[in-house]
């Protein structure tokens, strides 16, 4: 059980006096026998048996989506399926390094010596960020590759390889993204004083240094390779992107030596297109005192005081049964909620309901067509209904062309995937983190809520809406179908769907629950923010919608359409959607709060009555 025993010279010297009280037919004492002993066991070494698993290399150490990343070691149990744990610190172009980084993924042993695993979009969003800014990265850390062990209870078969480099390249970028940071990389290497070469997976090569330069200062001479940028393995021009405006680490191969160093540059005289990350927070303090002084120090327009007035004037009349009653329905009306509560619910827990790429397009022609068909269902006569439908066409086509900027804005035509590149916070929602897609939802809405307030009847005449919906059930039925489903799809496009909060790898059963759940709620208090617009707002003839969509909402489409072509001519920074997304969520959020108080405020008060005399 011990082997290699070790005798020190204090062992040694007990074991001689045991002699020497032997010869003389002596015992030797026990205060003499029991620290030999203990010194005996003390050098005892146990033989340490080999780790049942073992890593030894990944292969290849660069992979992109779709790529097959292979895991080499020994000891892996054929047919079985492992988890494969990334732990360490992700090194992205042009940002700060993100620690503690634990990935989790799965994959399935192919022999013995290897375990293969799928390099899919959701690993390559953990390393290397989301859509547009999705970058070249380098994963530095330890990788852990674990088995279920067959005993119950039994702990799992655990092999680790510390020390690994990864890198992992996106393919979410578009080119114009990609000519962008090419030529920012280029800008660096200018200011460093730095000619490149053409970049090998080795790294860039310098071929010129320019005379008195940074790069000259620094040691940096022709014929090193410049092998990574603050942590970012170099692999064209476009990785070299600082992730500081103060400073930038520079590793370089020398050419006489082959040995790598690495050198801090001062990038104070620098001043790149790129704003900072390091810039967000005193963006977003700058936009947060802009929201305070435009809310709570300016004053509000004359007519958003009447809209709260109005709304308290409602909620005075109203109690919370009759405001679930209008929401949710009763009678058939709330059946209709449950089923299409459960076809909403549908898209976030099934990859796709109709087809990947035609379900928005199906969910939108569902919803305009049941709008457009409960407001021509209240008219009367054939050519009633059609003038109608004809002069609430331009807001549905307002409603499809906001979609359809933000799908350009967004890069993605799945919904799915739409999904995907948004973020789980608020201030991760495309609507937030896009000016053009916060014009574009606002338009959106503002289309639904014209739709929903059009007045059935002939322009000199407004007959009751309510009256004529109880003799015609199926309008309100559609209206109902038609404005959830036309909230779920503005939650889906301009809301997050139904992302999560860091849901970024493989999804179970009980996240997908919580998933289609948030969705359901997000689309339920849309209709219901649409709705309660509905009522307060003035009905509207359709005449009346024709002009609004042509002369506020179609400039709105304009200006939409104007703000994604800039985005995608000139890609916003992380720091800027940042703080602009924080800014807007803040923005609305004082002003939900300060409606609110101003709201209770009025119906504290008694109601103002017309005089009978006049």
């Amino acid at each position: 059980m011990y082997e290699g025993l070790v005798l020190s010279p204090f062992v040694r010297a007990i074991s001689s006096l045991r002699h020497a009280f032997a010869a003389r037919g002596l015992r030797a004492p026990a205060f003499l026998l029991a620290p030999a002993l203990l010194f005996v066991l003390a050098g005892c070494e146990r033989q340490v048996a080999p780790p049942l698993v073992e890593v030894t290399e990944l292969a290849p150490r660069e992979i992109e989506p779709g790529d097959r990343l292979e895991v080499h070691g020994a000891g892996f149990p054929q047919g079985r399926a492992g988890k494969v744990t990334l732990e360490g610190t992700v090194f992205r172009a042009g940002e700060p390094p993100v620690r503690g980084v634990s990935i989790d993924v799965e994959g399935t042993v192919s022999a013995p010596d290897r375990l293969e695993l799928v390099v899919r979009e959701e690993l390559a969003e953990r390393v290397c960020g989301r859509g547009d800014h999705a970058v070249h990265a380098t994963f530095r850390g330890d990788v852990e590759v674990a088995f279920a062990s067959n005993n119950q209870g039994a702990p799992p078969l655990v092999g680790v390889m510390r020390g690994v480099e990864l890198d992992v390249i996106p393919s979410s970028a578009r080119a114009s993204v990609l000519d962008a940071r090419a030529a920012e990389g280029g800008r660096v290497l200018a200011f460093l004083g730095i000619v490149p070469g053409s970049p090998s997976p080795r790294g860039l090569p310098i071929e010129a240094v320019s005379a008195g330069s940074l790069a000259e200062r620094a040691g940096i001479q022709v014929g090193d390779v410049l092998v990574s940028v603050d942590g970012v393995h170099v692999l064209s021009v476009g990785d070299v992107l600082a992730a500081s405006a103060r400073a930038v680490e520079l590793t370089i191969r020398h050419a006489d030596s082959g040995v790598e160093e690495t050198k801090t540059v001062s990038l104070i005289a620098y001043a790149g297109e790129r704003v900072p990350t390091e810039y967000a927070p005193a963006l977003l303090v700058v936009g947060l005192a802009l929201a305070l002084l435009v809310l709570l120090v300016l004053p509000g327009p004359p007519s958003l005081a009447a809209l709260e007035l109005r709304i308290a004037s409602l909620v005075r009349r109203t109690t919370a049964r009759a405001l679930a009653r209008a929401l949710f329905g009763s009678g058939r009306l709330a059946a209709l909620s449950a089923i299409a509560s459960a076809v909403v619910a549908a898209f976030a827990l099934t990859p796709y309901v109709v087809g990947r790429e035609t379900d928005g397009v199906v969910l939108l022609a569902a919803s305009a067509s049941a709008l457009l068909w409960s407001r021509s269902a209240l008219e009367r006569g054939a050519l009633s209904s059609l003038r109608t439908l004809a002069r609430l066409l331009p807001a549905v086509l307002v409603m499809g062309g906001a979609l359809a900027l933000a799908v350009g804005q967004v890069g993605a035509l799945e919904l799915a995937e739409i999904v995907r590149l948004q973020g789980g916070a608020p201030w991760q929602f495309a609507a937030a983190r896009h000016p053009s897609c916060a014009v574009l939802g606002t338009a959106y809405a503002v289309a639904v809520v014209a739709v929903l307030r059009a007045r059935p009847g002939g322009e000199g005449r407004a007959p009751d809406a309510d009256a004529r919906a109880a003799t015609a059930p199926h309008a309100a039925l559609l209206e109902r179908a038609g404005l959830l489903l036309a909230a779920a799809l503005g939650v889906t496009v301009f809301l997050g769907g139904w992302q999560l909060p860091g849901a970024l790898e493989a999804r179970g059963r009980g996240l997908l629950l919580l998933s289609a759940t948030v969705f359901l709620a997000k689309t339920w208090l849309s209709a219901a923010t649409l709705l309660g617009a509905s009522r307060v707002t003035p009905s509207l003839a359709p005449r009346e919608v024709l002009t609004l969509a042509l002369k506020k909402l179609v400039p709105a489409l304009l200006v939409g359409a104007a703000l994604v072509a800039a985005s995608r001519r000139l890609v916003p920074s992380v720091a800027l959607e940042t703080a602009f997304g924080g800014t807007l969520v803040a923005l609305g959020t004082l002003f939900a709060v300060r409606m609110a108080a101003r709201v209770r405020s009025a119906v504290g008060r008694p109601e103002p009555h017309a005089s009978p005399f006049l």
